[in-house]
């Protein structure tokens, strides 16, 4: 109860600040996503260039935006880190480059746990579907049917456990300093040991605050009240944890002529 308590006096007299840095990634989306499909309807229309250069100038495209949505939200969770830990944390270049790609390993690692733990399940969903199209015994259907929800249920168990593992990569660029995307992932892993019940919970205490933003009126408040109890939590409860991981005092870079 403190952690959100000291989460609501961090926001005090600043509330509208942050629930405008909050909607900054979802501004950049959409601008972006505009941007690329008047860049794909664009090139359409574009006789003159061969399909091999579109193509190119698409991915090209869509690189950039990923990239800069990428920064966005760095950016926007460094404000929240910083309000929450009381310390300074400088955003650097490399600092971009390893949220991006720690990013698209996420992504990578989002779609294998996704064909792992689901593709199963939906294989046999649609086999029962089509054992039931053949008038095979009802049996033999319910029994595949079962088995498809268990197996589900159960890669969604699986699905969670290990994709939240690495949810925590921003707390740890921040606080350690790492520009390794491999050695961030590595560091929230070792992070969320023995934490990840505990957080779970935690988030699942904002379910009642999240069924009532589906009104939208108390968005405003509840988007940076969670982001910032999110960010004290981990500060009173995983950092003094972890101490080999994270170093309990900010980090100062000084940069120095070469």
């Amino acid at each position: 109860m403190y952690i959100k308590l000291k989460a609501q006096r961090l926001l005090i007299g600043k509330n509208s600040k942050a629930f405008l840095i909050c909607t900054l990634p979802f501004l950049m989306t959409v601008s972006l996503l505009g941007f690329n499909y008047y860049l794909l309807i664009h090139l359409n229309n574009n006789t003159e260039l061969n399909f091999a250069l579109k193509f190119s100038l698409m991915m090209l495209s869509l690189t950039i935006s990923a990239f800069i949505k990428s920064s966005v939200v760095f950016i926007c969770e460094n404000y929240f880190y910083r309000k929450a830990t009381d310390s300074f944390s400088p955003v650097r270049a490399q600092d971009l480059f390893c949220a991006f790609l720690v990013r698209i390993l996420k992504m990578l690692l989002f779609w294998f746990l996704s064909a792992v733990f689901f593709l199963p399940g939906l294989v046999l969903a649609y086999s029962a579907y089509y054992v039931k199209s053949i008038s095979y015994p009802k049996e033999i259907t319910v029994t595949l049917f079962a088995s498809s929800l268990i197996i589900a249920l159960v890669g969604a168990g699986c699905f969670f456990v290990i994709y939240k593992r690495f949810s925590k990569s921003y707390f740890v660029q921040f606080q350690s300093g790492e520009t390794n995307p491999l050695k961030v992932l590595s560091q929230s892993s070792e992070m969320m040991e023995g934490n990840l019940i505990r957080y779970s919970l935690f988030c699942l205490s904002f379910l009642g605050w999240d069924v009532l933003c589906l009104t939208l009126f108390p968005i405003i408040y509840v988007l940076p009240y969670r982001k910032s109890a999110k960010y004290v939590f981990f500060r009173e409860k995983v950092r003094r944890k972890l101490p080999n991981v994270i170093s309990e005092k900010p980090i100062v870079f000084i940069f120095s002529k070469s």
